[in-house]
């Protein structure tokens, strides 16, 4: 199951941060029109929902079955889309968009590399 979830994450996390790098304005453009659709409340509770899923794979971490990579993965991802609905619903500007698509970019593709690492490590 763990070297499934890695090959979700590689591909998942790797279209996302390269839409991110390479289309940074239109991505936060496009973000933009979504959020001006939805209430604030609402991106903050989804923002607490990817954290209390990094939580659990946290918690799952500790169980003695627990210590694999996939587990370690999954607390980094979901903390990852946490704090981007998180700061996404904080900050609507167009110029704070546009800076958070390119640091969310290279923060994903960061964990896609890593992913591939851990995934060879296996």
């Amino acid at each position: 199951m763990g070297k499934y979830y890695i090959w979700f994450v590689i591909v998942v996390a790797g279209i996302a941060g390269a839409i991110r790098v390479l289309l940074p304005r239109r991505f936060a453009e496009l973000q933009l029109a979504r959020l001006q659709n939805k209430p604030l409340a609402r991106e903050r509770l989804k923002a607490l929902l990817f954290l209390f899923v990094g939580v659990i794979f946290g918690t799952i971490y500790f169980l003695p079955w627990g210590r694999q990579a996939w587990v370690v993965i999954g607390v980094i991802f979901s903390f990852l889309s946490a704090g981007e609905a998180f700061f996404q619903a904080q900050f609507r500007s167009m110029d704070a968009l546009i800076f958070q698509s390119r640091l969310l970019g290279i923060l994903y593709l960061g964990l896609c590399a890593g992913s591939c690492v851990m995934l060879t490590r296996q």
